[in-house]
């Protein structure tokens, strides 16, 4: 584990083994420095994934103590705890997609599309290579989300109102960026005027219970704030305090999604089925095309606003992976048109389909880190793909 990963792990061992957030000689920090003046480590990552990775992590520990093997939180069997945690939440995560879909599409359709999502994306990549970080659990955690939120609207009970709170705070807590996807509760299922008036009506309606979101969010948060206040002696509210959004006034959106230093649609090729399939659902007014539109460009918007709007040394745009289930939902709308189509096109498009598939699996195992920075250049890509499709040595 190293980089952001280190950092959304470390409470584990520190709170589990170590009993301290003391800086470690023993121990690969990867940047993770002392506070000046203390010996204290301040993580500017949030302890949502941790508490996520939390029962495979006791589970390597224990296996750890009986195989007499180190009992530091940093070796082969911590590692392959931390991927079981990681399999299993991208594993739930896609059960409650298809749960989702199956309202919609057919089985096939669904196979088809969520095969897509995780193999011609990074999420693949951040699964299986790198699966401390936090994304493939905040992919699981927007799934929920997804599935719960049209029982929610047709049944707002208390009970209901808890779960889907919770649901919500803890993709907060993971990342607060990712507080956009409130707005799919907002507006699912509106394609007009009337239906936003209606929804208007609902929300008053409900409006204590929906109060229970932002306060679900705050408490989560509470540790949070009582560790950073804990290392740095005062309440930290900006953990990135040297990391700031510098390009709100001029956004780089066309690099978020075309750049070679990590462009969405470069390395994800196969996202454009969706996107294809999310316009055909907002001209057609169905499967909450609208909502998901808004919050990927709100998204969009943040991630080409951040100082690092290329996110680091990383394969392909990390920012999107959690994004890409809400994604499934118009990439299956596409394929369930593709299905339908005279054979001539129906199999080449699909032929097209797997090609983008492959190339990202390609990609996937061509990566090596960084690929970002000046040396990282179109014709350094080009020698890459033309490396990993044997066409170049």
């Amino acid at each position: 584990m190293h980089h952001d990963g280190l950092g959304y792990y470390m409470y584990l061992p520190n709170v589990f083994i170590y009993h301290n957030f003391e800086a470690r000689n023993d121990e690969d920090q990867n940047g993770f420095v002392p506070q000046p003046g203390t010996n204290l480590i301040m993580d500017k990552y949030t302890y949502g994934t941790a508490v996520m990775m939390l029962p495979f992590f006791l589970a390597a520990h224990s296996i750890a103590y009986i195989s007499g093997a180190p009992q530091d939180g940093f070796g082969k069997i911590y590692d392959m705890g931390i991927m079981i945690a990681a399999c299993f939440y991208l594993v739930i995560g896609m059960f409650f997609l298809i749960r989702s879909l199956s309202n919609y599409f057919t089985p096939i359709t669904i196979i088809i599309s969520l095969f897509a999502i995780f193999a011609g994306t990074n999420l693949y990549y951040y699964t299986i290579h790198e699966p401390a970080y936090s994304h493939v659990y905040s992919f699981f955690l927007f799934s929920v989300f997804i599935f719960l939120t049209p029982r929610y609207i047709s049944n707002p009970n208390w009970k209901n109102t808890i779960l889907i709170s919770l649901i919500f705070g803890w993709i907060f807590l993971i990342r607060p960026t990712n507080g956009v996807v409130g707005l799919y509760l907002l507006l699912h299922n509106i394609h007009s005027w009337k239906d936003l008036s209606e929804r208007w009506n609902w929300i008053k309606q409900h409006f204590l219970k929906l109060c229970l979101f932002p306060v679900a969010s705050i408490i989560l948060f509470i540790p949070q704030l009582i560790y950073w206040h804990a290392v740095l002696g005062k309440w930290q509210f900006d953990a990135y305090r040297n990391e700031k959004f510098i390009y709100w006034a001029q956004p780089k959106v066309f690099h978020v999604l075309f750049s070679v230093q990590n462009g969405m649609l470069i390395y994800a090729p196969v996202i454009l089925f969706a996107i294809i399939g999310l316009g055909m659902a907002i001209y057609r007014k169905k499967l909450s095309g609208i909502a998901i539109l808004i919050i990927l460009g709100i998204s969009t918007y943040v991630f080409a606003s951040w100082w690092c709007w290329w996110y680091g040394g990383a394969y392909g745009h990390r920012g999107y992976i959690e994004y890409f289930a809400f994604l499934a939902i118009p990439m299956a709308y596409t394929v369930s048109l593709i299905l339908k189509m005279k054979p001539v096109l129906k199999y080449g498009l699909l032929v097209l389909f797997l090609l983008c598939i492959v190339y990202s699996l390609q990609m996937n195992y061509a990566y090596s880190w960084p690929w970002e920075g000046p040396t990282w250049t179109w014709q350094t890509y080009g020698h890459v793909v033309g490396k990993a499709f044997g066409v170049l040595r």
